[in-house]
């Protein structure tokens, strides 16, 4: 059975054999010797089974095999020096560029800090942001279609390596109105009646708050996931329901009055976050660095809104 699969340097020495009509001449422009050319046009005929060339003489001529050969072999060679092009523009940049996949909430609220930070040090490398979710991003990892993705916690795969970046907390938040701000504690049989509101259904969050509510066997039988967060906030503004929500999501309602803490008297309902890439593929330089750039960055955003929590973590 015939290797399916031409060399490189065959289409190389064909290529400048069509150019010249002389095994002198192409040898010259491939830096190569005369019989080496001659070695590669009788190996790639003998490969595909036919002649490419008529000779008479010293004159060369293209079969039909060759001629029809030949317009493949200009589009290969034309991919083959554009994507030569692309790779040394882009190895040739000062900084490269990045790919990152990110949630539409952490593209919201997290991304800013961390491209600030990062771009203070690196202003010249070009970051790329594809949304999307957890699984959405595993696929984009497989297809190399991103360097690596922001992620929080869920099942893990033996193909992607995950590093955690940060830890934050969802909390329960009512408006100063609803009947949950004037209690101290909330006990877990409160939880029946009322309406929960989780910003999106479809995000591995909503699996995680699931899990929690079963593993606190806590009866939460109304969740509404209206689908973003602003639509979320609203609705428990309004006092339609408890929303749940990372602390740092709602500064702004929190600073403003319009939505207060509930102390509960179950568990901290954590969620942990990652970096996720490809397992065995060695980072280069500038990937580590957005990398420590998005823990030193998040780790900030946890202290700071840790100081704007005005209600004390239950214990």
């Amino acid at each position: 059975m015939r290797n399916q699969i031409i060399d490189s340097r065959q289409i190389a020495a064909f290529a400048a054999l069509v150019r010249h009509r002389s095994f002198t001449r192409a040898a010259e422009d491939l830096f190569l010797t005369q019989s080496a050319v001659s070695h590669a046009i009788k190996s790639l005929e003998g490969e595909i089974g036919c002649r490419l060339f008529e000779r008479s003489g010293r004159n060369l001529s293209l079969t039909r095999a060759g001629e029809q050969f030949h317009q493949r072999t200009e589009k290969i060679l034309s991919e083959m020096r554009a994507a030569r092009v692309e790779i040394e523009n882009l190895s040739s940049a000062p900084h490269g560029q990045l790919c990152v996949g990110v949630s539409p909430l952490a593209c919201q609220y997290l991304m800013p800090r961390v491209l600030k930070e990062f771009k203070a040090s690196h202003p010249k490398c070009n970051v790329l942001l594809e949304p999307g979710n957890r699984d959405s991003f595993l696929d984009l990892l497989h297809s190399h279609k991103i360097d690596f993705a922001l992620t929080i916690e869920g099942p893990r795969t033996d193909d992607i390596t995950f590093d955690q970046v940060f830890e934050d907390e969802l909390r329960f938040f009512v408006s100063p109105q609803h009947a949950w701000g004037q209690m101290n504690r909330v006990p877990r049989t409160c939880f029946g009646q009322e309406t929960i509101v989780i910003p999106d259904r479809s995000s591995q969050t909503f699996k995680l708050i699931e899990e929690y509510f079963r593993r606190e066997k806590i009866s939460a039988q109304n969740l509404v996931a209206p689908g973003s967060i602003d639509a979320a906030k609203q609705l428990v503004k309004a006092g339609f329901g408890v929303g749940v929500f990372a602390p740092w999501q709602i500064v702004t309602e929190t600073s403003q009055g319009e939505l207060v803490a509930v102390p509960l008297t179950a568990k901290k309902l954590t969620r942990k976050w990652f970096v996720a890439h490809l397992k065995g593929r060695e980072l280069i330089k500038i990937e580590e660095e957005f990398i420590k750039r998005c823990k030193t960055a998040l780790e900030m955003l946890g202290a700071a809104v840790a100081c704007w929590i005005l209600l004390p973590l239950p214990v």
